[in-house]
């Protein structure tokens, strides 16, 4: 049977409001101009340098890394606080093209496996929008002690079900380079337009 991997937030989840949205606003609050896709691109870049997970279960932070990929000289103190202080967002829903994806690939008859750099909370999300039924298996790095993109977390992946034909995900530096470095087929979803390639809604692989 064929295997395929996804992954959870912003993917197929929305969590709100979304970190790296709160430091451009902090940024902005600082007279900083970057833009929004500079900002996202420095947050996932520094947090990709990462193979393991912090004590959350998710890929660690820092916030001096991150102002340095920015250019900014990591020595204000009361941004470094004000970034440090930013928690996950607590809202979430189920994105709108995610449900149609998870039933395509469910009437193909593909094992679906989610792979997710994620904390503790997210088996309750996934719980909570009945989004069980659709995978075989569901891979949550602060249980397995991996993160993307390390390729050793899809490895676990072809161990217990067998090789995933590809990987879907948001993030070009953990989703999309972790599958490729796996030896798997990397699909990126490019939603925000933050990169130069990838399909920009999951509908785009649901076509026969």
């Amino acid at each position: 049977m064929t295997v395929i991997s996804v992954d959870l937030g912003d993917t197929l989840v929305s969590f709100t409001p979304r970190r790296y949205e709160l430091i451009y606003e902090i940024l902005k609050d600082h007279g900083y101009t970057f833009s929004l896709r500079k900002v996202y691109r420095a947050y996932v870049k520094v947090m990709a340098k990462h193979n393991f997970p912090d004590e959350n279960g998710v890929n660690p932070f820092d916030v001096r890394d991150f102002l340095y990929e920015l250019g900014i000289k990591p020595t204000d103190e009361k941004l470094i606080m004000e970034i440090s202080g930013i928690k996950r967002g607590d809202e979430y829903f189920l994105l709108e093209d995610a449900k149609d994806f998870l039933e395509w690939a469910k009437s193909k008859g593909y094992k679906i496996v989610l792979v997710s750099n994620a904390t503790p909370r997210a088996k309750k999300v996934v719980e909570e929008l009945g989004l069980n039924k659709y995978f075989t298996h569901t891979i949550f790095s602060f249980e397995v002690g991996l993160v993307k993109p390390n390729p050793k977390i899809f490895s676990i992946v072809t161990r217990r079900v067998g090789n995933p034909i590809y990987h879907v995900g948001d993030i070009m530096e953990m989703d999309y380079a972790g599958a490729e470095r796996s030896g798997l087929r990397g699909v990126l979803l490019n939603r925000f337009g933050f990169y130069d390639f990838g399909v920009r809604s999951l509908k785009d692989l649901t076509n026969d």
